[in-house]
């Protein structure tokens, strides 16, 4: 078959038709075969520079079993094809391969391409069958004559059948070798693979397949990725001059790829022109014209694998971790299996946070913090009813080495590529208060005469179960805010002033177990397992856990608080919204697995002293005014690692947000403890100020402007009313607490 030129481009007609194993007899093409072998005996004894003797037995052994048996199947695996990650609304994030490949249909490959890949590897490739017995029969009398040797005859066919052979070694150099060797063997079971696939498949199937698995260099694997990565196109938009270039690449690529060896490719593209001309009937001022086009390298695009320099690079590469956790046992059943699935399997990932959503909140946090700052800011934010994570931003959003770079994760665990985690402060008041209310203390549960400093030594406090335990350390506390730090105050009193003497009396009566059990049920989780702190659990006889001794990720306390927002329905965070094969088959993604792990009334109760907190205390300066009901908790914590924290959510949203010194910064370590103030933007809200002092102002000031954009536009979503029982009024006489400037 040839296409005809048609005055500026090949048409798509075929005008003569191919031999191949289909239209003979097999015992004819076992004749054939047995001819191919000898006459290529022949050619490798001069080419190859083998012992006669040797490759003559070898020649004969050949022979007959190509007599005896026709070619066995060559099992074709589907090409290995980059997976594509895209963001919620579609937009491409990220791709990950082995072999930077798309896979496109022969009709998506322009004819001028199709035709030049041919005329430079395999002119004669619609008219003859697996096996080319001129070219053969030429390469033969060539070698005779002392001319060059054109490959031993190879038909594209055959290139593609040696394609295929290195494909299936995954990647094994030893194999790769044997499969490209210099050897009889190897032409020999080429040819036998050869005529097995003609038999099963068309010229243009076969072609499709070798245009699509051709390297042709530059990390560029099928014509597709090529043209987009030489030439800024599609395939189907390649002309004469650009497919001459592409498909001169293919013999030795790594030689003559136009981004390192411009004179090379353009020599290259001129012998596949002159093929052209002679062998299909290229008008000669065509291929001129074609050989007098330069090469613009403004136009290549650079092939990016993974998640480093992608627009968003911790989201990618949270969403990665997931693909290749054990939750994704459906690609793999070990972690190198996943790999290669996700690097091969040309998957289709969608992700659960959309570029809108994601500036928003980006913007919120660098807006205050800046990347090269001692202090880092993180904010996080998913839909409490679903678990999808909406935004994960941080002060450092490139992922690097250089200045203001960062390879950490700082929303996420520690195995899922994040750092030490952050103390929250005094956002833990809010497990003591439902572990409170689960146990029948009510938002108004008042405790009287709460000193301004605590001594908690000697103390009994409430263990796991109703066993009690002393307190035999000197542990003492203090309010902090100005006009609050001492007197009768209850639970909705004690949280809109953060209240850390009430706090430490409330769990010394409900325990410190009760309250990590409320944390945990919640959803929220140590960042990294350190010895003495590997779980949660390991606070369940610390009273300070009720101000925030734990290091937790921001993302489980956006989780956490969502809970809450759901009545007590925890779902666990997705960032994989949706995975499809190449074949468009679902694969199964991890579950937000939601359920009731909190009691309703019980969340319904703790809302209603956030929203308060939230309206009259000190987050007040965060309220948005929109008809949405908000609820909140503010977080401060003193030491080596100075903190601010914030969490606040509605119905439908749930944001986190903390700001705290970097221990593994130079610049905060080297920076006294008792004056840390924040490095940040000179306009910030921050400039100046000591994070373990300034309280409400630092994290708010990153939550507001954010949750503003994102509730716009919102339904006017309510809590659930909390109606008081009848029981209520539980009124305790004395109390008793701990802190160190914990807000």
């Amino acid at each position: 078959m040839m296409r005809v030129w048609l005055g500026e481009r090949w048409s798509s007609s075929r005008t003569l038709e191919g031999v191949s194993a289909k239209t003979v007899g097999t015992k004819t093409y076992s004749l054939l075969m047995f001819l191919a072998v000898s006459i290529l005996a022949g050619i490798l004894v001069a080419g190859l520079g083998l012992p006669f003797a040797a490759l003559a037995a070898g020649a004969t052994r050949a022979a007959s079993t190509a007599l005896q048996d026709m070619p066995a199947d060559l099992a074709v695996p589907p090409q290995h094809e980059a997976s594509s990650m895209y963001m919620a609304d579609g937009t491409l994030l990220a791709k990950f391969y082995d072999q930077n490949r798309q896979y496109i249909s022969l009709d998506q490959i322009s004819p001028e391409m199709q035709m030049a890949q041919i005329a430079i590897e395999d002119h004669r490739f619609f008219e003859h069958g697996a096996v080319d017995m001129q070219s053969i029969i030429r390469a033969a009398l060539g070698n005779a004559a002392g001319g060059a040797i054109s490959g031993g005859g190879s038909t594209l066919t055959q290139q593609y059948v040696k394609l295929v052979r290195i494909q299936l070694c995954n990647g094994e150099k030893t194999c790769e070798q044997e499969a490209q060797a210099a050897t009889m063997d190897r032409k020999i079971l080429e040819m036998r693979y050869a005529v097995a696939l003609e038999q099963n498949l068309t010229k243009d199937e076969i072609l499709e397949r070798y245009l699509n698995m051709a390297y042709y260099g530059d990390g560029a694997y099928g014509v597709q990725a090529a043209a987009r990565h030489y030439f800024n196109i599609d395939a189907s938009q390649l002309n004469v001059a650009q497919a001459a270039m592409l498909a001169g690449l293919v013999q030795n690529p790594s030689a003559t790829d136009p981004v390192n060896n411009l004179d090379a490719a353009l020599a290259r593209r001129n012998a596949v022109l002159d093929a052209q001309v002679r062998y299909q009937g290229m008008p000669l001022e065509v291929a001129e014209a074609a050989a007098a086009e330069g090469f613009d390298p403004s136009q290549v695009q650079p092939a990016v694998n993974g998640c480093q320099g992608s627009a968003y690079p911790f989201i990618c590469d949270y969403a990665q971790r997931v693909m290749l956790s054990d939750q994704m046992s459906s690609l793999g059943e070990t972690y190198q299996d996943r790999l290669n699935t996700l690097n091969r399997s040309a998957l289709e990932i969608h992700l659960t946070v959309s570029p809108q959503q994601q500036d928003i909140v980006q913007n919120a946090v660098s807006s205050v913090v800046g990347p090269e700052d001692a202090v880092i800011a993180v904010m996080d934010t998913v839909d409490p009813k679903t678990g999808r994570i909406l935004a994960m931003a941080q002060s450092r959003p490139v992922m690097g080495d250089g200045p203001g770079e960062t390879a950490w994760n700082y929303s996420v665990r520690y195995d899922m590529g994040g750092a030490d985690g952050y103390l929250f402060g005094s956002t833990f008041k809010t497990w003591t208060a439902a572990a409170a209310v689960q146990q029948g203390y009510f938002p108004d549960t008042t405790y009287y005469n709460v000193r301004a400093t605590q001594n908690w030594r000697g103390q009994w406090f409430r263990g796991c179960g109703d066993e009690r335990f002393q307190l035999l350390d000197n542990y003492t506390t203090s309010n902090a805010v100005a006009g609050q730090t001492s007197g009768n105050f209850n639970m909705v009193t004690g949280m809109m002033w953060s209240v850390n003497n009430y706090w430490v009396s409330l769990i010394r009566d409900v325990g410190a177990c009760q309250a990590v059990d409320m944390a945990a049920r919640a959803g929220v989780e140590i960042s990294q397992p350190v010895e003495g702190e590997a779980t949660l659990e390991d606070f369940n006889y610390v009273p300070s856990f009720t101000l925030g001794a734990a290091k937790v990720t921001p993302l489980s306390m956006a989780v956490g608080y969502g809970t809450f927002a759901n009545r007590g329905v925890r779902c666990n965070p997705i960032i994989l919204d949706w995975v499809n094969t190449r074949e468009g088959v679902a694969v199964p993604v991890p579950s937000a697995d939601c359920q009731q792990t909190i009691d309703p009334q019980v969340a319904d109760a703790v809302n209603y002293v956030l929203n308060r907190t939230h309206t009259s205390g000190l987050s007040a300066s965060t309220y948005v005014p929109n008809g949405i009901d908000q609820a909140s908790k503010t977080g401060t914590s003193d030491n080596s690692q100075s903190s601010s924290a914030f969490v606040g959510y509605t119905p439908d949203l749930s944001t986190s947000v903390v700001v705290a010194g970097d221990n593994r910064n130079e610049a905060w370590l080297n920076t006294p403890e008792q004056s840390r103030n924040v490095q940040v933007m000179p306009l910030s809200p921050l400039n100046g100020r000591s994070l373990g002092s300034y309280g409400r102002g630092d994290a708010g000031a990153l939550w507001r402007p954010a949750m503003e954009q994102l509730m716009a536009g919102m339904p006017q979503s309510k809590f659930e009313r909390w109606v008081a029982p009848v029981t209520s009024q539980t009124q305790i006489p004395t109390a008793s607490a701990q802190s160190s400037n914990d807000r």
